[in-house]
C-alpha cells in the first residue's frame, strides 16, 4: 500500500486545536479527510512528525563490496558470472554488470596489440628514438606506409575487457581469423594520403615493388614534400636486397627503422581510424567487392587535419619511448 502525503502545516495546527477540544481521532480525521492512521501517528508526537528517515529498501550491494567488485573487474577479461563465484557473492551476474556499468572508473574496451620485445628490441628502440628526439618539423617529411588486412566478418582481435580508467590501456597478442580477407597497402604524410593498393596473392619483393611504382613514387613530394623520407618496417619483402637497391636507385631516402614498433608508426592509428569506419555499427560484408568499396569511401572520408594530427603524435611518442627505456607504449 503506497504511503499518504504528509501532513500540511495547517492541517497539522487543524489537529492540534482539534485535539484540544477533545475531538477523538475519528472525528479529526473525518473533518480534514485524512485517514485516523495519519491522525493518531501525528498525535503521538508532533514535534518529530515527518522528521524520521525513510530507509526504503535495502541495497543489494553495499559500498565496501561494490569496491570489491571494481577492483576485480579492473583490466581483466574477467566475467561478471566469475566474479560471483571467485567472490562467494550472492547476487547474480546481471547485478554485477550493473555495478561496473555504473561505475565512473570503469569502461569497456577492445584489447590492444603488441609484439614481445626482447631486451635487444628494447635497446634499438631506446637508441632510434633519441637519435631522432630533436626532430620536429623533419616528421613532416616522412611518408609512412604499411600493409593491413580486413576480414569480411569484422576486424582482427574482437577481444573486450573492463578497463580501469584509471591505469593504462591492457595491451595483448592477437589471433589471426578466417572468414574471408582482403590485404591493401597505402601511405601518407603531412601532404595527405595515396591512393588504396589492393593486394592479390602473398605479395613478394618483385609484387611490393610495383606497388610502389604504382602509388608511392609519383606522389612522395606531394606527400612530404620535395626531399620526402619513404618509412617501411622491417618485413623480408621490404628490406630484401633488390628492393634497398632499388631505392638507391631511385634516390628515395628510406627511414632506419627499429624492428617490432608499431607503436612508433602513426600509421598504425590511421588503420585504426578506417577500420572504426569500415566496420562502423558492427557491419560485416558478404562479399570481398562490397569489403573493398567500403573500404574506399571510408579511406577518402579522412581529412588531411586527422593525418596531420597523426605526424604531429611523433614527438610524443619518441619520448615516451624514451621514457620507458624501449619498452612498448600506450601508442
Amino acid at each position: 500500500m503506497s504511503s499518504e502525503i504528509q501532513l500540511t502545516e495547517s492541517e497539522r495546527k487543524l489537529i492540534l486545536a482539534l485535539h484540544k477540544k477533545n475531538k477523538s481521532h475519528r472525528e479529526i480525521a473525518r473533518r480534514i479527510y485524512r485517514s485516523k492512521t495519519v491522525v493518531t501517528n501525528f498525535l503521538k508526537d508532533p514535534l518529530k512528525y515527518g522528521s524520521r528517515k525513510r530507509t526504503g529498501r535495502r541495497k543489494k550491494v553495499d559500498e565496501r563490496t561494490k569496491r570489491l567488485i571494481i577492483r576485480t573487474a579492473s583490466n581483466k577479461t574477467i566475467s561478471c558470472a566469475n566474479i560471483v563465484n571467485d567472490l562467494c557473492l550472492k547476487m547474480s551476474r546481471w547485478t554485477i554488470n550493473r555495478v561496473i556499468k555504473r561505475s565512473n572508473i570503469l569502461k569497456k574496451m577492445k584489447k590492444k596489440h603488441s609484439p614481445a620485445l626482447t631486451t635487444a628490441h628494447k635497446d634499438l628502440r631506446l637508441s632510434w628514438s633519441k637519435d631522432h628526439m630533436t626532430w620536429n618539423n623533419e616528421w613532416h617529411k616522412v611518408v609512412w606506409s604499411d600493409e593491413k588486412k580486413f576480414n569480411l566478418d569484422g576486424p582482427d582481435g574482437f577481444s573486450y575487457y573492463w578497463h580501469d580508467l584509471r591505469k593504462e590501456e591492457d595491451i595483448f597478442s592477437t589471433r589471426p581469423l578466417g572468414g574471408g580477407s582482403v590485404m591493401i597497402w597505402a601511405s601518407f604524410g603531412w601532404g595527405g594520403k595515396s591512393s588504396i593498393c589492393f593486394v592479390d596473392g602473398r605479395m613478394n619483393a618483385k609484387g611490393y615493388r610495383e606497388v610502389l611504382k604504382k602509388h608511392l613514387i609519383d606522389i612522395g613530394s606531394s606527400m612530404g614534400g620535395s626531399d620526402w623520407i619513404f618509412q617501411q618496417d622491417n618485413a623480408p619483402i621490404h628490406r630484401a636486397k633488390v628492393n634497398l637497391a632499388w631505392f638507391k636507385s631511385k634516390k628515395i631516402n628510406v627511414l632506419p627503422w627499429p624492428s617490432l614498433s608499431p607503436d612508433l608508426n602513426p600509421i598504425e592509428n590511421l588503420w585504426g581510424i578506417l577500420a572504426r569506419k569500415v566496420y562502423a555499427g558492427g557491419k560485416q560484408f558478404r562479399t570481398k567487392e562490397q569489403l573493398k568499396t567500403t573500404i574506399i569511401k571510408s579511406w577518402e572520408e579522412i581529412s588531411i587535419e586527422q593525418l596531420r594530427a597523426l605526424v604531429e603524435s611523433m614527438p610524443e611518442r619518441i619520448f615516451e619511448v624514451i621514457k620507458l627505456n624501449g619498452a612498448k607504449t600506450k601508442y
